[in-house]
């Protein structure tokens, strides 16, 4: 019997790692984690293939439940930045106009090595697990459905055998769901445009760019700013939200995310306006032109 497991150690430290990460550009998400057990690894186990032509490369599992569905192509990009990606390991279903199903996004990331030294038993099973983790990524409208359909589906396919409407019914809540996923970004696109043409500018930074921001107020400078120099404004407005959040991770942005910081950030990246390099405070302008 196999009695290796990850420690809780190293399952925090790398469920530190995502959090920091993410936390650090405002992005919405809730994060789970697991080290397999010993009865979940030797149940694994009993495929013979584990050993020998394979090595269990989920004995810790990470997901991210994403507030917004268009989120999940951007974090895949940004976490390959602090880990190393088995690419030709990864599950990534591909969408097809024909029909609505569940999708999976599970991707296999190598441990870091410094996280791994203090895997004391981890020698001992090296031919049985791999230094590896995966992470599934998922919206959070349908984590729920998945969690069910997981255990009620997945794990008793017998109880389903015959029952294909009862099946075509349960995949089109997850149709239903995924369409509110896309209505829902629409709907705050909508509001960001209104607050845009009224000259609602605090309102308008939030509803698009839809991040976890302070409560801090845009700065009088900068809204007068924009009340004069409408053309400005409308430049901020139409930053696609995920080449200004490629850019803040390409950044290492740690600064406290409020409207203020975005508009800095985004002139200084996109933008290059001299008006609000003028207003920009210089220590904020050094973070990052000195990097």
């Amino acid at each position: 019997m196999n009695n290796f497991s990850f420690s809780d150690t190293l399952r925090f430290d790398v469920e530190n790692l995502i959090s920091s990460k993410l936390n650090s550009l405002g992005i919405m998400f809730r994060l789970f984690a697991r080290n397999k057990d010993t009865q979940s690894l030797n149940k694994k186990l009993e495929n013979s293939k584990y050993g020998t032509t394979h090595k269990i490369q989920d004995a810790l599992g990470v997901r991210i439940a994403l507030y917004f569905n268009d989120d999940i192509e951007l974090v895949h990009t940004i976490l390959n930045e602090i880990f190393i990606e088995r690419e030709k390991d990864h599950s990534i279903d591909i969408m097809t106009a024909a029909e609505f199903s569940a999708v999976r996004y599970n991707i296999i990331y190598e441990l870091p090595e410094r996280l791994l030294n203090g895997e004391r038993n981890f020698p001992a099973s090296a031919h049985l697990i791999d230094t590896t983790f995966e992470l599934q990524i998922r919206s959070i409208l349908s984590e729920g459905w998945h969690e069910v359909e997981h255990d009620l589906r997945y794990k008793a396919k017998q109880d389903w055998i015959g029952n294909d409407v009862e099946s075509r019914k349960l995949n089109g809540i997850y149709a239903t769901l995924e369409t509110s996923e896309w209505t829902m970004i629409k709907i705050f696109d909508e509001l960001a445009y209104k607050h845009y043409k009224n000259k609602n500018w605090n309102s308008m930074l939030r509803q698009k760019f839809r991040l976890r921001l302070t409560t801090q107020e845009l700065h009088t400078d900068i809204r007068n700013y924009f009340d004069a120099n409408l053309n400005v404004a409308k430049d901020i407005y139409r930053i696609p939200r995920k080449a200004l959040l490629n850019k803040m991770s390409e950044k290492d942005f740690t600064l406290p995310l409020n409207v203020n910081n975005l508009v800095y950030f985004s002139n200084l990246f996109f933008i290059n306006d001299e008006g609000l390099n003028k207003i920009t405070p210089s220590m904020f302008s050094e973070e990052f032109l000195t990097n």
